[in-house]
């Protein structure tokens, strides 16, 4: 438990070093009307609840004050989905600068937060997030740095143990524009996460195992895992699409095994 919360303390000085961290109270003024809930007694809980509830119902508007509310009173969850709109330009107007303060914010306080736990989920998405923003910069704000970029990604994958961080820190090996590729390292990190269930991880590991331009060419583990990414997400059109075309070039003998291996794998999980 020592080295992992070093790693946390670590990422937050490094954060605070490259003058990353924007107060959460720096978040825009909404003319939210706390008297809708329980007579203007609203608590953060309660504000996030009619913001999510607006949202559903598409009063967007009324979803931001209310959200904004509740992530001004330190609500994680209301932060978390603040960013996301922030980030999408989803019932406001399109944001990084916001988008990365309010991530920011829930890593600030919450970068330390156990594995497992509601709060790890909400903070280990928002490092992803942090990381992007990280990566590609935002201008007038951060100047782009993939290598710490990389670093948060290596932090969310290992303490956390999460499959998206996993998925995006294994494709950031790959990325020509780093330099060097790591395909051993990108296998390794591809292999964890769709292990895990990860859609995105079986379709890239499956490709590289049945190209073999990168790595060792294996044909059936290949195909196994698009067909696992099949099973799980059979509604998707490109998981469809990845999974067919590769499963129409195989041999059959090929296809038997990897369909026989992908039951395996479903069945033991």
């Amino acid at each position: 438990m020592k080295r992992q919360t070093s790693f946390a303390v670590n990422l937050l000085q490094t954060l605070t070093l490259i003058g990353l961290f924007g107060a959460v109270g720096s978040l825009p003024a909404h003319a939210f009307d706390p008297r809708t809930i329980e007579e203007g007694q609203a608590s953060p809980d309660e504000a996030f609840r009619f913001g999510a509830q607006a949202y559903k119902f598409g009063n967007k508007s009324t979803a931001v004050q209310a959200l904004t509310y509740a992530a001004h009173n330190g609500h994680m969850a209301s932060q978390w989905k603040l960013g996301r709109m922030y980030e999408e330009g989803d019932g406001v107007v399109k944001d990084p600068s916001q988008a990365f303060d309010l991530f920011n914010g829930i890593v600030r306080r919450y970068g330390d937060a156990q594995p497992g736990s509601v709060e790890a989920r909400y903070v280990s998405n928002a490092i992803v997030k942090l990381s992007a923003f990280v990566r590609s910069g935002i201008k007038g704000k951060l100047d782009p740095n993939p290598g710490k970029a990389r670093d948060f990604l290596q932090y969310a994958a290992s303490y956390f143990r999460d499959p998206d961080a996993q998925y995006h820190l294994a494709m950031s090996y790959l990325d020509k524009s780093d330099g060097k590729i790591e395909p051993k390292m990108a296998a390794r990190w591809l292999s964890k996460a769709a292990r895990k269930g990860h859609i995105g991880a079986q379709l890239e590991l499956g490709e590289l195992l049945l190209e073999g331009s990168i790595l060792p060419q294996q044909p059936v583990n290949g195909l196994k895992w698009l067909t696992i990414a099949r099973m799980l997400d059979a509604t998707n059109p490109e998981v469809l699409d990845r999974q067919e075309a590769a499963f129409a070039l195989a041999d059959d003998s090929t296809r038997k095994k990897a369909v026989s291996l992908a039951n395996e794998w479903l069945d033991n999980e």
